[in-house]
């Protein structure tokens, strides 16, 4: 957002009172935010994104595969065969029956690597659950940031819209009375125009930012407390430690461990399992017992095809994990670097910029009463007081913006807001 004014009044009396509107609002639209403490805001702040998360249907699909993988290791546990129950009766010369018992036999734990690669598959699943809430919690408090950075911004361009209304309501007086020229009231309402246009501008980046952020917190009607301006600085000491705690490096890990556990399934299921039988019944007058024993010939088949598919699924994830890793040091690292950059700006801006700020508007007033400066020079400083204003509000929103891509990349949403339970 950008200021410019082009008009200079030329009656003192006038100059005076377009003056004093001036500075009447930068003192007003320059005063520095106020808010409760940084703790309780930061905690206020947490339990609404943590609301939020809980009632997002990105989530609660993600909970769904969850307890569909809890389900899945239950089933995964149970043994594979179920006894049979056989009956036999004939009649003829002499009438005979039976009842017997089939039992196949797990004879290589088949059952064990099933549910281990169940466990693995749940493990990824809640692993992928935390993580689905790490990204849309970074993506709801970067829509907050932009959102409340428009607001600010509005807020700004509708001070400048007010005073340039005043100062061509005075031009056009000047006019009527004969003070001013026909070129320099033009300049005036042009400047009037111009911040009309960049206030609708402003409500209309407000109103995308609006949309944007009710996008992803499902309704626009949450009352969002006001995010801190001051931030700490963030650990970096150990970010491989960091890297391997990342609910997408577990999850990953936790698939490679259910591949790894495939394998071993499909190469038991290579190992035939024996079928156990005993019936007893009579034939004619004859009492009747019989055992029985069933072994499958894997001849035609041998399975080794599903062994080697398994295998290469496996070596697949180990890639993926490797990829993953890879992508997060790179994503921890420029995050943390975009981070540091912005709040060095921002302090910078909080330490010289605000009082620079307000020194420089009393040293025009100062200036300007005194008559050694020209109300054309004096509204250009005013302009580049503004500017410097939405400059500083830009920063703000690059800090906070920088902040959550650094607690996104690194997972510590809940250390920030103080959440005892990981979502």
């Amino acid at each position: 957002m950008s200021f410019a004014f082009r008009f200079a009044g030329r009656s003192r009396s006038e100059r005076r009172l377009v003056a004093g509107s001036l500075l009447l609002a930068l003192v007003v639209g320059l005063a520095p935010w106020s808010g409760p403490a940084a703790a309780e805001g930061v905690a206020e702040l947490g339990r609404v994104v943590r609301r939020v998360l809980e009632t997002n249907p990105a989530v609660q699909a993600a909970q769904a595969d969850v307890q569909a993988a809890e389900a899945g290791r239950r089933a995964a546990g149970r043994p594979l065969y179920n006894p049979e129950l056989e009956v036999d009766a004939e009649k003829a010369e002499a009438d005979s029956g039976s009842v017997g018992l089939r039992q196949t036999v797990d004879w290589s734990d088949k059952r064990g690597a099933r549910a281990q690669v169940a466990t693995g598959e749940l493990e990824a699943r809640r692993f992928e659950l935390a993580d689905r809430r790490r990204r849309l919690a970074g993506e709801l408090l970067r829509a907050l940031a932009e959102t409340q950075t428009a607001d600010a911004l509005l807020d700004l361009a509708r001070r400048r819209s007010g005073l340039m209304q005043r100062f061509a309501a005075l031009a056009e007086k000047r006019r009527r009375a004969g003070d001013l020229g026909l070129s320099d009231l033009e300049l005036a309402r042009l400047a009037r125009t111009q911040a009309r246009l960049a206030e609708a501008d402003a409500a209309a980046a407000l109103v995308e930012a609006r949309q944007a952020l009710a996008a992803v917190a499902g309704t626009d009607r949450i009352e969002w407390p006001r995010l801190p301006e001051s931030l700490p600085e963030p650990d970096t000491t150990d970010l491989e430690t960091i890297i391997q705690a990342l609910p997408a490096i577990r999850a990953q890990q936790a698939r490679v461990k259910a591949a790894a556990a495939l394998v071993r399934m499909r190469a038991r299921e290579r190992r035939p399992d024996p079928t156990f039988g005993i019936r007893g019944g009579v034939d004619g007058s004859e009492p009747l017992i019989g055992l029985s024993l069933s072994v499958p010939l894997h001849v035609r088949n041998t399975f080794q095809a599903e062994v080697e598919q398994a295998n290469a699924e496996r070596i697949r994830a180990e890639q993926e994990l490797a990829d993953r890793v890879r992508r997060a040091r790179a994503a921890l690292a420029s995050a943390s670097e975009r981070y540091r950059l912005a709040r060095e700006a921002w302090l910078l801006w909080r330490e010289s910029g605000v009082p620079s700020i307000d020194k420089q508007v009393q040293l025009l007033d100062r200036v300007w009463r005194a008559g050694e400066m020209g109300t054309t020079d004096y509204l250009v400083q005013v302009d580049q007081t503004l500017a410097t204003r939405a400059d500083a509000l830009a920063a703000r929103g690059r800090l906070w913006r920088s902040w959550f891509d650094w607690l996104e990349a690194s997972d510590g949403f809940a250390d920030w807001f103080g959440w005892e339970v990981r979502p």
